[in-house]
Parts: C-alpha cells; structure tokens; sequence
C-alpha cells in the first residue's frame, strides 16, 4: 500500500501515518473526517491506459486497486461491484443544454445501490485489520 502516504483532518489539516488513528482526528472526534492522502506520482506511473486497457479480466472496482487503500486485495468480498454500465441520456442532456450527459446504473449493483463501492472497500479493510464486526449506515 506504498500509494497510501497517510490520514489528513478536513477540520485542522492534522496529518497521521496510516495505522495510527482510524475513522477520526483525535482532535475533533466524528466531526474530524480523515483524508486518505495519495501518493499521486506513483500511482500515475502505475495505473496508465495501458495497464487498464490490458486488464480485460477485472470488471469491478477491484480494477482500480491501485487507488484504494487496502494493502491485500484477496481480503475483498466475493461480489461483482462497480463496472456498471452508462447510458447516454440525450434528450435530458438536450432539454439541459449539455451535449454528453451519462446516466450510471448502479441499480446493477449487489444491492442496487452506488453505497456498494464504499461498502465493498469497507469490508476489505475491516478484514486488512482484523475487525469481526462491520455495520453501515442504510437509507433503506
């Protein structure tokens, strides 16, 4: 996970290396979201075109490992997420006045919802960490 350079508090800017807080800035409790911090370099070296053109076999959010923050991709859950589909959306683009508007289908999704990206990234490194127990917010 060396594209992972650390943690930054959206509140003070506070910054922590990665496994030394979770969730939150010690300094502001839940009000203290963490930034993942990216080291963008590296990641740009690693993830190009190319690389992605010749990944014909990952079709889910997992092709994007290289941007998540989960040091084993193994621990993911068995689920097809992400690698929905996009329809173009002319007339509402018409009506808008935007020549290209897309319309993502997350319905496709395991539990046709767009939370399945974060839920599946959550579950990863909740295994990465050893946690037995996850529960997530739902609005349904």
């Amino acid at each position: 996970m060396d594209h992972v350079l650390g943690l930054r508090c959206i509140l003070c800017g506070a910054e922590y290396e990665v496994g030394e807080v979770l969730y939150v800035c010690p300094r502001h409790g839940d009000e203290g979201i963490l930034d993942v911090v990216y080291d963008y370099d590296l990641i740009a070296r690693r993830l190009t075109k190319d690389h992605l053109a010749r990944d014909q076999q990952t079709s889910s959010i997992w092709r994007y490992a290289d941007l998540l923050p989960i040091a084993d991709i193994g621990l993911a859950p068995p689920l097809q997420v992400g690698w929905t589909p996009l329809y173009r959306a002319h007339k509402a683009g018409v009506a808008l006045g935007l020549s290209h508007l897309y319309i993502k289908d997350d319905g496709r999704n395991p539990t046709a919802s767009f939370k399945d990206r974060a839920s599946a990234v959550v579950v990863a490194k909740s295994r990465e960490l050893g946690v037995e127990i996850v529960t997530t917010a739902s609005t349904g």
